[in-house]
């Protein structure tokens, strides 16, 4: 449909050039034989004979009549083509509109109203080519008027001389010819009006077709937009859901770890040393208190309590050793690096993925001694998390090893894990640019 278009606007601009150039063979046409008659009569000696036919004077010199007219319409085409290609002023519109009408009217003056097509292209011009649709159907009425006042000879009380008074100094037979030609020209004109006028109603019906296909084009994308947003709203709640349960099972989880284990040791030290028992169980209160905020925090989307207020390998040694105060687990840790700075959501990972490994050592591995190292290889952070547990034979992914690989995915990582001789966890992060800058 776009292409029908684009066809129309090139068969549109190809009859409004031609359109011109029968205004201007039928300016130079008629010009042409009234300057012709008017030498003929001088050379022959026979004016005196022609004016006594006429009732005014013809305009004089002979030559003014073809120099003012096609000045004039040269000056026309100029104001026509100005307005054609260029975005105008309100203002400038109706001084060019005006302008036209008033040299429209000066051509056909100098060519004694012999035909009024030049009023046909300038109502092509304005009805094809105007930027300006408030006030275009104003302009074309005002031109029609003026088309049907010179049509029907309603000017005849402005004194001048006929193409017809022209035409009678020749034989009828040249008569004939002259008018011949002359109504052909006019009738080329009119047919190539109505020819363009025609192709704008095509142009304007391919328009509203073209604007409804896409009116209904964008009803359909607006519809796959609504159900890809309420995919993706659904896929945002998945997501929200899964990180939620990720982030309260490692709290809770490290945290009931620790409590299970801090409250068995109080059970034994009750009997024989209460204020041993005392103290292990202030450890635990304070240790439910901190994962409670935990929670909380998680819940509200933030980071771990211990990341907001420390450095990650802060937060690393304050983790371990709190669960060193609340068992008798021993557990080491080792940074191979000379610092561990880095993007919130990768320390947030290494935090919960040692978390989550201790948490697991302890509650299905039974483990004593854990060990944990941190290491830079090939602009990879390596994780090692080992332990002296019972270890796994045939190891299976639960809802902990699941959680720690999804966040080790969301950094582009990898995850090995091992259990034939203990349980081992080996993660790579790839570093960054901006910290390999750093």
């Amino acid at each position: 449909m776009k292409n029908n278009t684009n066809k129309l606007n090139q068969r549109l601009d190809l009859a409004y050039l031609v359109l011109c150039c029968i205004n201007f063979i039928i300016i130079s046409f008629i010009s042409g034989v009234m300057y012709i008659c008017i030498q003929r009569m001088i050379d022959n000696h026979s004016s005196l004979y022609f004016l006594e036919k006429l009732s005014t004077l013809p305009p004089s010199p002979p030559y003014q009549i073809i120099v003012f007219s096609i000045i004039s319409f040269g000056i026309l085409l100029c104001l026509l083509q100005i307005k054609k290609i260029q975005e105008l002023t309100r203002f400038m519109n109706v001084f060019i509109y005006i302008t036209v009408i008033s040299l429209s009217m000066i051509i056909m003056y100098y060519t004694s109203f012999a035909n009024n097509s030049i009023l046909l292209l300038v109502m092509t011009n304005f009805f094809v080519y105007a930027r300006f649709n408030e006030k275009r159907y104003l302009y074309l009425f005002i031109t029609v008027i003026i088309y049907m006042l010179c049509n029907f000879n309603l000017l005849s009380f402005i004194p001048m001389v006929s193409f017809n008074d022209y035409t009678s100094f020749f034989g009828s037979d040249t008569q004939n010819i002259l008018n011949v030609i002359m109504n052909s020209l006019n009738t080329i004109s009119i047919v190539l009006f109505l020819l363009i006028m025609v192709m704008m109603i095509l142009k304007e019906v391919n328009e509203s077709r073209r604007v409804l296909q896409l009116n209904s084009e964008l009803q359909l994308l607006n519809k796959q937009l609504q159900e890809y947003a309420s995919i993706q709203e659904k896929m945002g709640e998945t997501k929200e859901r899964n990180r939620l349960a990720r982030e309260i099972h490692d709290t809770l989880g490290h945290t009931l770890t620790g409590l299970s284990m801090g409250i068995d040791a109080s059970m034994m030290l009750l009997d024989d040393n209460p204020e041993a028992s005392k103290k292990q169980l202030e450890r635990l209160s304070k240790t439910a208190r901190q994962g409670l905020t935990d929670v909380r925090r998680s819940v509200n989307k933030l980071r771990p309590d211990a990341l907001e207020r420390h450095t990650l390998k802060e937060a690393i040694e304050q983790m371990i050793a709190d669960f060193q105060l609340l068992s008798d687990i021993e557990i080491r840790f080792a940074c191979h690096m000379p610092t561990l700075a880095f993007e919130p959501d990768e320390e947030d990972t290494i935090y919960r993925i040692i978390q989550e490994s201790i948490t697991n050592s302890v509650r299905h591995g039974n483990a004593t001694k854990i060990f944990v190292s941190i290491a830079l290889d090939n602009n990879n952070i390596i994780l090692l998390i080992e332990d002296n547990g019972i270890g796994s034979k045939k190891i299976q992914y639960g809802f902990g090893l699941h959680h720690m690989k999804e966040r080790i995915d969301l950094l582009n990582g990898t995850m090995r894990v091992y259990g034939l001789d203990g349980f081992v966890v080996v993660a790579e992060i790839p570093l960054r640019k901006e910290n390999m800058n750093d």
